[in-house]
C-alpha cells in the first residue's frame, strides 16, 4: 500500500488516501487501528454478538492462513480479487466486518499481507458488484469469470473455517 508511516511516541500513523490510521500495538501485543482491534475494523463490530467467539488473534491467524491458500492455489488471479474477500467476510457472520476498502486494507497489512491492491481498484471492482454472497452478479462479466470471483469467496470461507 502506498503511504506514509511515521512513528509517534508508542503507535505508527499511516496516511492512505488523505486517510489517517492509527496503528499501535497493546499492552496483550494486539494490533489496534484508531484504538479499534485491527480485526474489528467498525466500531459498531462485535463479531455479530457472538460471545463464544475465537481470540482475535486467532482469527487474524485463520484469515492470513486462507488467503496463503488462495495464492498457494493460484485462485488469486488479479490484486482486485481481494474484493471478493472482503466482500464475503462483511457478509458472513462471525468474521470481521469492514466500513471501507481502506480499512480492510489497513487489516490485510497489519496482519503481514504485503500483496495488497491500490484502494481504487477494490472500490471500481465493488462498484460492479451485485447481489448476495453466493449469488453475486458482475456487471460485464460473462459466467465464468462471475463463477471464478464466486469460487474464490467460496474458498477463501472454507479454508478460514478449517483454520
Amino acid at each position: 500500500m502506498a503511504g506514509n508511516t511515521v512513528y509517534v511516541q508508542g503507535s505508527y500513523v499511516d496516511v492512505h488516501d488523505n486517510e489517517v490510521v492509527n496503528l499501535s500495538i497493546d499492552k496483550a501485543g494486539e494490533v489496534r487501528v484508531d484504538g479499534a482491534l485491527a480485526a474489528e475494523t467498525k466500531s459498531d463490530v462485535a463479531l455479530n454478538g457472538d460471545t463464544d467467539s475465537e481470540a482475535p488473534d486467532n482469527e487474524a491467524l485463520k484469515v492470513k492462513a486462507a488467503i496463503d491458500r488462495l495464492w498457494e492455489e493460484r485462485l488469486m488471479k488479479h490484486l482486485y480479487d481481494y474484493t471478493w474477500v472482503m466482500e464475503v467476510m462483511n457478509e458472513s457472520d462471525g468474521l470481521p466486518s469492514f466500513s471501507s476498502p481502506q480499512s480492510f486494507l489497513t487489516y490485510l497489512d497489519a496482519l503481514g499481507i504485503s500483496r495488497l491492491p491500490d484502494v481504487s481498484s477494490i472500490k471500481k471492482e465493488y462498484g460492479k458488484m451485485l447481489g448476495q454472497f453466493p449469488n453475486w452478479t458482475f456487471q460485464d462479466k460473462d459466467a465464468s469469470e462471475t463463477n471464478r470471483r464466486i469460487n474464490v469467496a467460496k474458498r477463501f470461507l472454507s479454508a478460514y473455517r478449517k483454520g
